[in-house]
């Protein structure tokens, strides 16, 4: 078996909306499609990320097993849910896998998975999710073994939130991003601040410097043209560029939601967008 990697995708879920009007407007409010990216080599597997549902997980796991007989390492890209409640399915999977995470991220790990941040998700997705949600352990370095090959991993500080992470792997010319760099689907910027943003801008360039020719985004559209990396950074920086300035230019969450929707009508998950709308311009204005 030689260097490869291979993606896992599903698609948007439904979920309950918290913003007047979207599903007048749009339709049904929807969690973003999701990856999660098993690289091999040899004897050795790397999955990075593991979704959120039980049933997510329970799929995630006969997929990877059918492409690598053995897990090494499980990697969480971010302290995000939806990155990493599919875990206790894998683990029952590939009882040897180890799941690590930037030693830093692993506080709002274990937060996420607190029995508040549980009822959190729960409401979501009732009925969906695992009773026990169980957070990685501290990455030893910034390297993960992967067969004969290495996979290195890079913190970029913070972007749709902190302690993020790209794992890179040079032989295959391949950065695997998790929410860092998204393909084709409105960015989570809810709670985003003008410090925050310019922090995700660099994140960007980060990326950029390590010159990959493919990147699998965390979110990717389900239709999404391609994985080439230059120009999904590329795209990146543009909606955080375009999103500063309607947010600037805008008074009220319709308008933003207005002038986004006009630049990129076909984007993934267009509820993302409206709940960063009302995030940040607010209900009553």
């Amino acid at each position: 078996m030689s260097l490869d990697f291979s993606v896992f995708a599903v698609d948007p879920k439904p979920i309950p909306s918290t913003v007047p009007g979207f599903e007048q407007a749009v339709g049904a409010a929807t969690w973003p499609p999701t990856t999660a990216t098993l690289i091999t080599d040899d004897d050795g597997a790397l999955l990075v990320d593991c979704l959120i549902t039980q049933q997510e997980g329970q799929e995630l796991a006969a997929w990877a097993r059918s492409r690598s007989p053995e897990l090494g390492y499980v990697y969480i890209t971010h302290p995000h849910a939806d990155h990493f409640y599919g875990l206790p399915e894998i683990l029952t999977a590939f009882p040897r896998a180890k799941p690590v995470a930037l030693a830093e991220s692993i506080p709002a790990m274990e937060e996420q998975i607190s029995p508040g941040y549980l009822q959190v998700w729960n409401g979501f997705f009732p009925g969906q999710l695992t009773s026990e949600p169980v957070a990685p352990g501290p990455l030893d370095g910034t390297t993960i073994p992967v067969g004969r090959s290495t996979a290195t991993v890079i913190p970029v500080g913070v972007t749709d939130t902190g302690h993020s992470s790209v794992v890179h792997v040079p032989g295959l010319g391949l950065v695997v991003s998790g929410d860092v760099v998204y393909n084709q689907t409105h960015m989570w910027l809810r709670g985003s601040t003008p410090e925050s943003r310019a922090s995700w801008v660099k994140a960007l360039d980060s990326v950029a410097s390590l010159d990959a020719r493919t990147l699998i985004a965390g979110h990717r559209h389900p239709q999404a043209e391609d994985d080439d990396a230059h120009r999904q950074i590329a795209e990146s920086r543009r909606y955080i560029a375009e999103f500063e300035t309607a947010l600037e230019t805008s008074a009220t969450p319709a308008e933003l939601i207005d002038r986004m929707t006009k630049a990129y009508p076909d984007l993934a998950n267009p509820y993302t967008l409206w709940v960063a709308a009302y995030d940040q311009l607010g209900a009553g204005t």
